[in-house]
């Protein structure tokens, strides 16, 4: 079988082009040497050397031999420092989950401070709901997750989490909404409006804090329209058809009709907390890696 210990024995006698000083260099005695060589030819089907009492020289299947030799051990060079690499967080592959709403600041700052400390670790970048994320770092289909607390019931004892980023609910209002020219508004203020909402069933912690939000504030939210996605309740606010309670990190979300105005309620149920989320006992060095620079920038 071919292994690295002849492909280094083919070598030496192929630059030196002969057998004592090829011997001698590798630090073995010259008949075991010879037979390697023989050895050699054997398992490849042809003479790779042309030899006589004077001379030692290459034939044609031996030069293209050398070639190949050659790289074979640079690959396996390659190999061995990748997986030292691997394991010291430098190299490997990472899958991130994250909530759409936080592709608008929190997720670029992170992924780009993330691959400038680490260009070689390989990131795979999922949009996902928070339920879904935690449903595929459960099943190992993610290794890391950017979302929102507090995490669905199922993920007890089988994740950790940390506090990444916490802002406050902000208003989105169509340009011409009464209120769009407001610092700030109450948000009782918006009783009696149209509501568009994230989706009951596909986002439900969402969907629960505007109702528990405007509840605190004595009234009910009449919701209008739902949606799974965050681009789409800004599109209708923008058409007019609704408001909407968003991330206060989403006033980068720019849309020439939509205005986003803060809440003065400081209320538990109008601020949102991220987080990041990963399966216990993961040894993934590459998420080792990742939450080193979490901590530098966590809030």
């Amino acid at each position: 079988m071919l292994n690295s210990r002849l492909l280094a024995q083919f070598i030496a006698v192929a630059e030196e082009l002969h057998f004592g000083r090829a011997a001698e260099r590798i630090g073995i005695a010259q008949p075991p040497l010879s037979q390697a060589i023989q050895k050699l030819e054997a398992l490849v089907g042809t003479a790779l050397f042309v030899r006589n009492r004077r001379s030692v020289a290459l034939t044609p299947a031996g030069r293209v031999f050398l070639a190949e030799a050659y790289q074979w051990l640079k690959f396996e060079d390659i190999a061995i420092m990748r997986a030292q690499a691997a394991s010291d967080g430098t190299v490997g592959h990472l899958s991130l989950g994250f909530i759409g709403s936080t592709g608008y600041g929190y997720m670029p700052d992170l992924v780009g401070a993330f691959r400038r400390a680490y260009p070689h670790i390989r990131l795979r970048l999922v949009e996902m709901n928070t339920r879904d994320q935690v449903e595929n770092l459960t099943t190992r289909h993610l290794d890391v997750g950017l979302l929102r607390l507090p995490l669905p019931g199922m993920s007890e004892g089988l994740l950790q989490t940390r506090a990444y980023r916490r802002d406050r609910l902000m208003a989105a209002l169509h340009c011409d909404h009464p209120l769009a020219g407001s610092a700030s508004i109450a948000l009782s203020q918006l009783a009696g409006e149209r509501f568009v909402a994230f989706s009951r069933k596909q986002i439900p912690a969402a969907h629960a804090q505007l109702i528990a939000a405007c509840a605190n504030a004595g009234f009910y939210p009449e919701i209008d329209q739902e949606c799974t996605q965050i681009a789409s309740i800004i599109c209708l606010v923008a058409a007019g058809v609704a408001v909407a309670l968003v991330s206060g990190n989403l006033s980068s979300l720019v849309h020439p009709n939509v205005r986003y105005v803060p809440l003065v309620d400081d209320l538990v149920f109008t601020a949102q907390q991220t987080a990041i989320a990963w399966r216990k006992g993961d040894d993934n060095p590459a998420l080792a890696s990742f939450m080193s620079v979490v901590a530098q920038l966590a809030d």
